[in-house]
C-alpha cells in the first residue's frame, strides 16, 4: 500500500512500506484465535501444517498466550443445548499474522474450524503494522542466541519435525 491507499478499515497506512535501518515495515491482518489450553496443539500443528505462517526466512511462526480462561453458557440451538449453567475452563490465545490475502485467510478460517475443539471458535482478524528484518550482517552480534552459552535454552526445543 501507498501512502495515499487506504485500508478495508478507511485507515490510512503511512506505516505501510516505511523503510527502516534494520526493518521494513508492512501491513498485515493479525488473527487471534481463543482456544481451551487442551485444544492449543491441535490448532496450532493445523495451521502449521496448512498455512504458510511466514516472517522473513522463517515458517511456522505464530504465539501462545497462557494463564486466561473462557466463560459462556450453551444456549438452545447449541451442540449442548440450553445447560442453564455458566461454564468455565482454562484458555489460551494462539496469535498469527498473514498477509493481507482474502483467500488465505479463507484457509486459515477453514483450517481453524476443523481442528478447534469449541462448536463455535472465537477468531479475531484485526489490521497490524509488522516488521520484516532486513536480515543485516550482524552474525557477530554478541546478543544474537547462536553467540550466546544459554542458546539452547533461548533457541528452544523441537517440538515436531
Amino acid at each position: 500500500m501507498s501512502e495515499n491507499t487506504t485500508s478495508t478499515a478507511g485507515t490510512l497506512h503511512v506505516l505501510d512500506g516505511l523503510d527502516l535501518a534494520s526493518t521494513v515495515l508492512e501491513l498485515e491482518w493479525l488473527i487471534t484465535i481463543d482456544t481451551p489450553v487442551a485444544g492449543v496443539e491441535q490448532v496450532t500443528k493445523a495451521l502449521g501444517l496448512n498455512i504458510p505462517l511466514l516472517q522473513g526466512p522463517y515458517d511456522n511462526c505464530l504465539f501462545v498466550r497462557g494463564a486466561g480462561y473462557q466463560q459462556f453458557r450453551s444456549l438452545e440451538g447449541s451442540h449442548g443445548g440450553d445447560e442453564g449453567t455458566i461454564q468455565r475452563t482454562a484458555a489460551a490465545q494462539i496469535e498469527c499474522s498473514i498477509p493481507v490475502d482474502p483467500a488465505l485467510l479463507a484457509q486459515v478460517f477453514d483450517v481453524v474450524f476443523a481442528a478447534h475443539v469449541n462448536e463455535e471458535p472465537t477468531i479475531r482478524v484485526s489490521e497490524a503494522i509488522g516488521s520484516r528484518s532486513k536480515l543485516l550482517d550482524d552474525a557477530d552480534n554478541p546478543n544474537r542466541y547462536w553467540n550466546r552459552p544459554d542458546a539452547a535454552a533461548i533457541h528452544g526445543e523441537v517440538v515436531r519435525d
